[in-house]
């Protein structure tokens, strides 16, 4: 689920009042690219709420806008002169608005109001709305990435599952023993793991790529050079064969990170009978490295407020209302495959309970405390620009040298050149 929150006030003469409409407009579907039922639920609870609280306010919303087309359509707004009050930001669009000027900073709304109180909320999703020293946007949604396992091929291959606090080594161990040739013909055909890059070993081995500010990177530190060293190893045990989605969709191999939206998706009814339903599987934290811990990126869906807005008070109360109240956010957790921004309900009953229903009696190993514990040891990634784009600059660069015979250190100083020369274009 993600929504765009207009807001506009609407004189309207009825008894010589002036009534104020809250435009509402929503994309339908998840933020995080997965199937949902019903998205619109926590939203209207919300308006609900938000209505009695507030007498002679009205909230409307628009149905129907694809996130495909969110960004285009909001950019169309803003250059309209009808930029909305209060916004639900995709991640792509969040630097480049806040370095326009067109989010408020929360800062002075937030030290003036009593009520509010930012310890409720996870720190890693807070985080995901600063930016230059400011916090522009409130968390509504927060997605941890968790690390796929494929139980049925590791207890067929007498391989328990990793434990809490396992690491790099246990990992390639696994892997290394699961990756067989099933057919005789030469060619492994059953493999350890796929779409592990690393970016996400960088983050576990304690790797800083970029300063918080985007003006300086480092590709040659020995927490990067070791993850990079860690994921040519687990590549190499392939033999050059391409590991696919085929081979994983049929149950070939051991590990896969995913998002915790992913996991809620196809662990449950009716997606499960549509998707990874020849195997059982479940999700562990990342593996540690050396240098670091069991550290996953933790991604937030988050909601903003123009700074253009003549009504800020108002849409501040609303933002609030969506990202902290415990009921709204319970609803959230119930109809979005994401979890609550509030450890009070990620850990709750009513959303154990959650679990244990839509889970159709499967038992899940993981819990509201265990998510929680992934969230608050989780990183974020950089806010800035360029910061999608510089990582895949890296990643072209870094890939060859899994293919190439070359010098890691010398190829990294190349690699650091380019990246830091990229960043300050």
């Amino acid at each position: 689920m993600a929504a765009l929150l207009l807001l506009f006030v609407t004189g309207l003469s009825g008894c010589g009042k002036r009534e104020v409409v809250l435009e509402f407009a929503m994309f339908n579907g998840s933020n995080w690219d997965v199937a949902i039922q019903d998205s619109y639920p926590p939203i209207d609870e919300a308006i609900r709420k938000f209505e009695q609280q507030h007498p002679g306010v009205r909230v409307h919303y628009d149905s129907g806008i694809p996130k495909s087309d969110y960004s285009e359509w909001l950019s169309r707004k803003m250059l309209e002169g009808e930029t909305p009050d209060v916004m639900m930001i995709l991640d792509s669009d969040f630097s480049r608005f806040t370095e326009l000027g067109m989010l408020e900073d929360l800062e002075e709304l937030a030290a003036k109001d009593p009520t509010f109180d930012e310890s409720v909320y996870y720190e890693t999703a807070l985080a995901a709305g600063r930016m230059q020293g400011g916090q522009y946007a409130l968390p509504m949604e927060t997605v941890p990435y968790l690390m796929f396992v494929n139980k049925t091929l590791l207890n067929q291959e007498n391989i328990p599952i990793p434990q809490e606090g396992y690491t790099f080594a246990d990992l390639y161990d696994i892997c290394r023993k699961v990756t067989k040739d099933l057919d005789g013909d030469g060619i492994p055909d059953q493999f350890g793991i796929y779409k592990y890059t690393w970016v996400e070993a960088a983050y576990a081995n304690g790797a800083e790529l970029f300063s918080e500010d985007g003006e300086s990177c480092d590709f040659t530190s020995r927490e990067l050079l070791g993850a990079i060293r860690f994921v040519k190893s687990l590549e190499e045990l392939n033999q050059n064969q391409k590991v696919t989605q085929e081979d994983f969709d049929n149950g070939r191999v051991a590990f896969m990170p995913l998002s915790f939206a992913e996991y809620r998706t196809y662990q449950t009814y009716p997606y499960k009978i549509k998707k990874y339903d020849s195997f059982q599987w479940d999700c562990i934290a990342m593996p540690k490295g050396p240098l670091g811990d069991n550290v996953s990126i933790v991604d937030s869906l988050n909601v903003g407020i123009s700074a253009r807005s003549s009504h800020k008070e108002l849409a501040w109360e609303f933002l609030k209302l969506l990202t902290s109240d415990p009921e709204i956010q319970t609803a959230v957790y119930q109809y979005d495959p994401a979890a609550s921004v509030l450890p009070a309900v990620t850990e709750s009953p009513e959303a154990s309970a959650v679990m244990s229903e839509s889970f159709q009696g499967t038992a899940p190993m993981m819990d509201g405390v265990f998510i929680s514990q992934v969230i608050r040891s989780g990183k974020v990634k950089p806010k800035f620009a360029a910061y999608q784009e510089a990582v895949q600059l890296a990643d072209g660069e870094i890939l060859r040298i899994y293919d190439e015979d070359t010098d890691l250190e010398n190829a990294m100083r190349l690699i650091q050149r380019r990246v830091q020369s990229f960043i300050q274009r």
